[in-house]
């Protein structure tokens, strides 16, 4: 019944007429943004509903218009093949439509798909000959381009399971889907005039067009209300800065590397405290709580005990690249089959805002294997720590950095990790190396890998970069509005137009403006 009540729910908000905010948004666009439309050149933008992307969007597109002077041509990121579902997105895309064309889009894809589908079955048909494995899947190449991961991705999304079934009527659907896409979006790409694109996702099909474009050195950028990134050959998907924290850390000044280690360790502080608004906003359950259940959780059976943090295993796996596992599930069930194997003491944990598809995985999960106890999610990490947890398991988790602050051995299952530049964490480069390390974790207890680099990667992960693009103090807006997800409304226009006045507006393009000309992969930190 809820589900049901949240369908319905969605579907009136998409149907609902324009609300006030909205029009006065619309109205404040009108009177500051160019909607000549004469030109032969285009920029590709991606349009979305979300309420403060369209803020970053349209205030990019305002200058990265004076710098490559084009037409703004609008398009959605997916393609209606059912006739009744392509009726029902155009009525849903009336409203974003018409915001669109108040910062200067007044012009918009209308893909026609039927001319492909000969082309996309036969290479279908193809690819299917050859995927025989998810490894083949999720490591696809077409054409040079990697492909792979957006196909597993979109399956999982749009299927909302924990793994792909390659042999599948499903699978060949969204196979087909992407075959069709493939080629309209290269046919879109070979025209010469298509200068730029401007996206908002990189990952599921949503990435496709951003990935063919790359492949033929057209610019790419991807823009949000808090993060823009230039993608090219060089750098072809976002958030890769973690690779350098280390490096970029010891180009900082001593005082400002003392500062920044103070101030990490002060937020770590506020999170073991349990504090959910910290550094990740959309966090709405604290897993540090001070509460204590009152039975005793851990066994004390073995002096090895683990606990595997697991993953939401439909959204987006891949998205800081490829892992030793080509999803969670897949990771989840090897670690199920080496608990068979082991004298250890396995415990699972959720995060606590886990969702009923994740919920029917993990229960029929533990049901297989038998070894493993799951641990409620509400429990608090204070107490499995207090009772001897002494060994961490995830992909690449944000719990590798609390965790290891803790001096608590982490182990993680990717190298495309958040953590990979410090030696706090343990960094398998293969799944016989974690196999075997998990075959030895009595090397690997009390191993104390804790160091100040734990504060380190967190300052340059969550702090280093601020995210005050569009808002000189973007936190304070959030805490404002009344958190993470209240930012995504159309209360979030009314809050933009009483501070975007003409001086902050200058400020604003002038920082877009030096960073459209830099060709630097990240916006970091501008000035105001």
């Amino acid at each position: 019944m809820t589900a049901r009540k949240n369908k319905i729910t969605t579907y009136l908000q998409k149907i609902r007429p324009i609300d006030r905010f909205e029009n006065n948004f619309i109205r404040h666009n009108e009177t500051i943004f160019d909607n000549s439309q004469n030109k032969v050149d285009q920029i590709l933008i991606e349009m979305t509903n979300m309420q403060p992307n369209h803020i970053a969007i349209s205030h990019f597109l305002r200058v990265f218009s004076k710098v490559h002077d084009a037409q703004f041509v609008g398009y959605q990121t997916d393609i209606d093949l059912n006739l009744l579902n392509k009726f029902k997105s155009n009525i849903f895309n009336l409203k974003t439509k018409k915001i669109y064309k108040s910062f200067g889009v007044n012009k918009f894809l209308k893909p026609e798909v039927s001319n492909y589908k000969i082309l996309a079955n036969h290479l279908t048909n193809k690819l299917l000959s050859e995927i025989n494995s998810k490894s083949d899947l999720i490591n696809l190449i077409v054409d040079d381009i990697w492909v792979g991961d957006l196909i597993y991705d979109q399956y999982l999304g749009f299927y909302k399971v924990p793994t792909v079934n390659i042999k599948s009527e499903e699978f060949r659907k969204i196979l087909f889907k992407f075959c069709i896409l493939y080629y309209y979006w290269k046919d879109i790409c070979l025209k010469k005039n298509i200068k730029a694109f401007l996206i908002s996702h990189s990952c599921y099909f949503a990435g496709l067009p951003a990935r063919i474009a790359i492949s033929l050195d057209i610019p790419v950028y991807l823009v949000n209300i808090q993060q823009i990134y230039y993608l090219s050959k060089k750098n072809t998907t976002p958030f890769l800065e973690h690779y350098l924290y280390k490096n970029d850390f010891e180009k900082l000044d001593i005082s400002t590397k003392n500062k920044a280690i103070e101030k990490a360790r002060g937020r770590l502080k506020l999170i073991f405290e349990g504090s959910t608004d910290v550094d990740q906003s959309y966090i709405k359950y604290t897993a540090y709580s001070q509460k204590k259940v009152l039975s005793k959780i851990l066994r004390n059976k073995s002096h090895v005990k683990i606990l595997i943090a697991s993953h939401s295993f439909h959204d987006s796996p891949n998205t800081l690249g490829k892992a030793l596992f080509p999803d969670f599930f897949e990771w989840l069930q090897f670690l199920g089959e080496l608990s068979k194997k082991t004298d250890y003491e396995w415990y699972l944990k959720t995060h606590p805002g886990i969702d009923n598809f994740d919920k029917k995985t993990i229960n029929d999960f533990i049901s297989r294997y038998n070894k493993i106890i799951l641990i409620p999610n509400t429990t608090s990490h204070h107490q499995l720590i207090e009772e001897g947890i002494n060994i961490l398991l995830t992909v690449h988790g944000s719990i590798g950095i609390e965790y290891a602050a803790k001096n608590i051995t982490v182990i993680n299952a990717s190298l495309h990790n958040p953590h990979i530049s410090y030696d706090f964490n343990i960094h398998p480069k293969s799944k016989e190396e974690l196999e075997n390390k998990i075959f030895n974790l009595k090397n690997y207890v009390n191993k104390n890998l804790f160091s100040e680099d734990v504060y380190k990667c967190y300052y340059m992960k969550y702090l280093h970069d601020n995210q005050n693009i569009f808002f000189s103090n973007f936190k304070d807006i959030e805490k404002q509005m009344g958190g993470w997800y209240a930012l995504f409304s159309s209360e979030i226009y009314n809050y933009w137009m009483n501070f975007c006045t003409p001086d902050i507006q200058n400020k604003i393009d002038l920082n877009l403006k030096k960073f459209i000309l830099s060709g630097e992969y990240k916006l970091k930190s501008p000035s105001w």
